[in-house]
């Protein structure tokens, strides 16, 4: 655990370069979901989880937001496959 990285609430309530900060310093990557509207990076830290919401269009950030909700998962099962697993 790393000690000077925030709890979930502490850090939904910083500013965005604060959990930019913390998100590139701190955060493991999982994986990445896509719509035709944002690209959503789903990063771990500290016993929670991070979203990042690139806008593809715009091309800039639009949110960083953390839960500790593990139901947040559900939206990136579709993109995980384990066929290549299976099949070596």
């Amino acid at each position: 655990m790393i000690t000077d990285a925030p709890s979930a609430e502490n850090f939904n309530v910083l500013n965005f370069d604060e959990k930019a900060w913390h998100v590139w310093h701190h955060a493991n990557f999982l994986m990445v979901r896509q719509n035709s509207y944002y690209r959503v990076n789903l990063y771990y830290m500290n016993g929670y989880y991070i979203q990042l919401w690139y806008h593809v269009k715009r091309n800039r950030i639009a949110k960083i937001a953390a839960t500790t909700s593990s139901r947040i998962v559900d939206a990136y099962l579709p993109n995980i496959s384990i066929d290549e697993l299976i099949l070596n």
